[in-house]
């Protein structure tokens, strides 16, 4: 399976695991899959790296404003 198919799958795997909320405030606006670890770091495509964000809180924590971890 290629890289992108794979990051894909694993994302909407997430959503469903975290019931499309927003892991950190609850929100279900435009939820999107984290990596806690980013592939320059080693971090894979797959569950365990993933927490579901909404859109804004996705936004700080790659600002710096906010640390997110995933299980």
């Amino acid at each position: 399976m290629k890289r992108g198919s794979e990051h894909t799958r694993a994302q909407a795997m997430a959503r469903v695991r975290d019931g499309g909320v927003c892991q950190v405030c609850g929100s279900r606006d435009r939820v999107q899959g984290h990596h806690s670890v980013d592939y320059q770091y080693g971090g894979g495509a797959d569950l365990d790296n993933l927490v579901t964000l909404c859109h804004k809180c996705h936004q700080k924590v790659h600002h710096g404003n906010m640390e997110v971890f995933s299980w």
